[in-house]
C-alpha cells in the first residue's frame, strides 16, 4: 500500500502540524507611492505634473493610504506588539529592552506604551490625515537606500519586525535595516520605508530624521558662501 508521500508526491501535513504564528501580510503599498510620488519634494521622484503644487487633499490621501495599508497588516496579524516590548522583540533580550527603551525614550508614534506599536502607527497617520500639513516633511529616498544592511547571519529566531511581528528569520533572504537613532531599532525595509518617506520618523522613539536631513542641507547651502568669504578676506 503507498504511503501519503508517494500519493501525493508531498509530505503528510498531519505530521507536521502548522506553525501557531500568523504572519502579517504585507499589503500593496502601489497606490500609496504613487500617491507619495505626486507630493514628495525629493527631487529623485518625476511628477506626472512637474509644477503642480501639492493642495491638502493630496497629502491627506497619502496618509489614508498608509494608514489602510498598515490596518490591512493589522487584522490580518499575530497577537499586537506593544511599545513596551518593541526592542524586546528585535534584540530578542529582555536586558536590551530594558537598557535601550528606557535610555531611547521609546513611547511610540502615538504616545502610548500600552498599545500596539501598529495601532500607534495608524491612529498617527489618521491623525495627520485630518489635518494634513502643508507638504510631505519624510526622508528622501537616499535615506533609505543607505540605512544600515543587518546581514542574516547576525540576526537571531527570536528577532522580529516591530511593525510585522514577523520573525526577521523566516524570509530565506531577510532585508532588514537598522535605525541610526538606537542599534536596537531594527525593521524590516519594506515595513519601515513607507513610513520614513511619509512621517521621517522613527516608529519607536520619533527621532525626526527628516528633520535632520533638512537641516544638514541648510548646512551645505550655507558652507560655499562662507568658504567664498573666507577667500575674499584673505586676498581683499
Amino acid at each position: 500500500m503507498s504511503t501519503y508521500e508517494v500519493e501525493h508526491n508531498t509530505t503528510d501535513p498531519s505530521a507536521h502540524p502548522p506553525s501557531t504564528h500568523r504572519h502579517r501580510r504585507r499589503p500593496d503599498l502601489s497606490t500609496f507611492f504613487a500617491t507619495l510620488s505626486e507630493i514628495s519634494p525629493d527631487e529623485t521622484h518625476t511628477r506626472t505634473r512637474p509644477n503642480a503644487v501639492p493642495v491638502p487633499r493630496d497629502i491627506s490621501a497619502a496618509f489614508y493610504s498608509l494608514a489602510e495599508a498598515l490596518d490591512v497588516m493589522r487584522r490580518d496579524g499575530p497577537s499586537p506588539i506593544t511599545t513596551a516590548t518593541a526592542t524586546t522583540t528585535t534584540t530578542g533580550t529582555t536586558g536590551a529592552s530594558t537598557g535601550a527603551g528606557a535610555g531611547a525614550g521609546e513611547t511610540g508614534e502615538g504616545g502610548g506604551g500600552d498599545e500596539d506599536l501598529l495601532t500607534q502607527m495608524i491612529q498617527s497617520l489618521l491623525g495627520s490625515a485630518e489635518m494634513p500639513p502643508r507638504e510631505v516633511e519624510g526622508t528622501s529616498e537616499e535615506f533609505c537606500d543607505v540605512l544600515d544592511r543587518i546581514p542574516r547571519s547576525k540576526l537571531t529566531a527570536s528577532q522580529t519586525c516591530p511593525i510585522c511581528n514577523n520573525p526577521f528569520l523566516e524570509d530565506e533572504y531577510p532585508l532588514v535595516v537598522r535605525l541610526p537613532c538606537h542599534p536596537t531599532h531594527l525593521f524590516d525595509l519594506e515595513c519601515v520605508r513607507p513610513w520614513l518617506r511619509l512621517r521621517g520618523t522613527c516608529p519607536l522613539d520619533r527621532t525626526d530624521f527628516a528633520k535632520q536631513e533638512r537641516e544638514k542641507a541648510e548646512a551645505r547651502k550655507k558652507k560655499p558662501v562662507e568658504d567664498e568669504e573666507e577667500w575674499d578676506g584673505m586676498y581683499g
